[in-house]
């Protein structure tokens, strides 16, 4: 058989999935003809089918001398070599390649997207999007009906949290082509992240009517069922999904999630294990010290405790501590610096090692997150461990607070003294449905005479602000006096009521045993449950719900209808 018919038959097996016996004729045919261009071209090929891409790279390179470098052929192999760089994780030489060909005047498109993508390969953390997003366009420019560069750059849109730009794109790659699941899924993720949860449902069928089985299309589904309350719906999308693929992190958590604002705690548990296995899960950080199962002894032994996720999850949690105490154990508790110092205000604080996160650690027997304290604690609706306060403020740092404060606004005879909190984190991906701008407190002020307004916040938003310096004599900004939450707590032991959006600050206030109102709004995180206006977790905290999603009007004039009526203590 000749090199000609060799090579035919190879080809024949390669498009027929017969990658070894394609393979077998190549290797035959490149012992004889060790520079045959075509052969080391399938070759290439046939390794890349494979994932091999360090061999179909070595393939192309041992192929390129010998093609017309000014050719077709030559141009497709480089693109071929490119994206096997790439594959490879050679970011950077991808790139260079690419690169290259477009300085050289191969101005394809699909040069400028496989560049954009090497590019962006090069720096995960998104540092190159802005230069990878000026190539799509370029591609854009040159052709712009292809759908999967319009999609790309919707990705780097939406990485950029540019929601009307990403929609726009996202309409573009609809108008070239409907017929494909994650087109419409990705259009109604971007729904969801504008708060338009109705329109992202319709996206989501349109998903699953053209591929049933599309396990994030279920789960996706799911969550924005949850944003608009139907947690039952959404926990039917999350079975779904779960029955699909059982192993999928992402389904399991947000089942957890809603299972847990029905109150349904004892189920949810467990799920919520999955936290640290689901896309963006943070790092489970001291794995190498065995975690304590719930089970074993802890009498004589001593256990790691350590912080996660937010600082209001680690004040929440924080009671926990007692419990493990009680168990016998020696507890060591790592937690942000920022919450060190109020730390030491718990009851047994005597009796644990505190320590900052980052810092040199003592040996110990076992380790567990802050929040799997509630699983191994078989926390049920009606066992949740709640004596407030569980934290205390040291009665120095109230004695200056009340100093400090006196001193900004003397209290007068039957003044009542506000704490305020409009805001929180905003980088807290919910900040936006949590947060209310400050000016909208000022119908407080109508509530009752004698009431003095204290923002107590370490930072306040430009247009917060802005509307302080103008708010008249009953409002005052005490931030600038707050070094970490230690000061928080006392600058909230001096009020005799606590208003707060849902952040840290609420948490402390309910802690600390204090009363505080807390604004929530229509589709609050899980631990505020559903339709209640009390919690478990703070017997002396108040809710406010939003009924209509966005609607903060009629939240505080509720909050101003109450602030009338309520009695203070002189």
């Amino acid at each position: 058989m000749n090199a000609t018919d060799t090579l035919r038959l190879a080809l024949d097996h390669f498009h027929q999935d017969d990658y070894a016996a394609a393979e077998q004729l190549l290797f035959g045919l490149l012992e004889t003809h060790p520079r045959h261009k075509d052969a080391l071209q399938l070759l290439g090929s046939v390794a890349a089918a494979q994932g091999r891409f360090e061999e179909a790279a070595l393939a192309w390179q041992q192929a390129l001398p010998l093609v017309d470098p000014d050719s077709e052929e030559a141009l497709a192999l480089r693109y071929r070599l490119g994206r096997a760089f790439y594959e490879q994780g050679r970011h950077e030489d991808s790139f260079l390649l690419y690169r290259d060909l477009i300085e050289a005047g191969h101005e394809r498109p699909e040069f400028f997207v496989a560049a954009a993508a090497a590019l962006q390969g090069l720096s995960p953390s998104g540092k190159n999007d802005g230069q990878a997003l000026a190539l799509l366009e370029e591609a854009l420019r040159r052709n712009p009906d292809v759908p999967d560069t319009w999609h790309r750059k919707a990705r780097l849109h939406e990485r950029a949290g540019q929601w009307e730009a990403a929609r726009e794109c996202l309409r573009q790659v609809l108008l070239r082509f409907d017929q494909r699941a994650q087109y419409w899924l990705d259009a109604g993720l971007i729904e969801h992240a504008m708060g338009e949860y109705e329109e992202a449902l319709r996206y989501y069928d349109r998903a699953l009517i053209l591929d049933p089985d599309l396990v994030d299309a279920h789960v996706s589904r799911g969550t924005t069922l949850a944003r608009l309350r139907d947690h039952e719906e959404a926990i039917d999308s999350f079975r779904r999904a779960l029955r699909m693929d059982a192993g999928d992190a992402d389904a399991h958590v947000n089942l957890a999630l809603s299972l847990l604002a029905l109150g349904q705690l004892e189920e949810a548990w467990p799920l919520y294990e999955w936290r640290w296995e689901g896309r963006g899960a943070d790092p489970y950080r001291h794995a190498a010290i065995p975690p304590w199962n719930g089970g074993s002894s802890l009498s004589g032994k001593r256990i790691l405790l350590w912080a996660e996720q937010g600082q209001g999850d680690t004040i929440q949690f924080s009671r926990y501590v007692l419990q493990m105490v009680e168990a016998g154990a020696e507890v060591v508790f790592e937690v942000p610096e920022s919450l060190f110092t109020l730390m030491q205000g718990l009851p047994v604080a005597g009796r644990i090692q505190l320590v900052a996160t980052g810092a040199v650690l003592p040996e110990v027997d076992y380790q567990l997150p802050l929040m799997s304290l509630p699983l191994v604690c078989n926390t049920a609706m009606d066992k949740i461990p709640a004596p407030v306060p569980y934290l205390n403020v040291h009665i120095d740092l109230k004695r200056q607070w009340e100093q400090r404060l006196d001193a900004i606004a003397p209290r007068a005879a039957a003044q009542v003294r506000v704490g305020i909190i409009c805001s929180g984190n905003p980088g807290n991906v919910n900040d936006a449905r949590r947060s209310i701008a400050l000016e909208r407190f000022a119908e407080l002020a109508k509530a009752r005479e004698e009431v003095s307004f204290f923002i107590i916040q370490p930072d306040l938003r430009p247009a917060d602000a802005q509307w302080l310096q103008q708010a008249g004599p009953q409002w005052h900004a005490v931030g600038e006096g707050i070094g970490d939450f230690a000061d928080t707590a006392a600058a909230l032991s001096c009020m005799d009521l606590v208003i707060s959006v849902d952040t840290a600050a609420a948490h402390l206030a309910g802690a600390l045993g204090l009363p505080v109102w807390i604004a929530l709004p229509h589709a609050p995180d899980w631990r505020w449950f559903l339709q209640r206006h009390d919690s478990p977790w703070y017997p002396t905290a108040r809710l406010f719900r939003q009924q209509r999603a966005g609607d903060w009007g009629e939240v505080i004039t509720t909050l101003r209808a109450a602030l009338a009526v309520a009695a203070f203590s002189s």
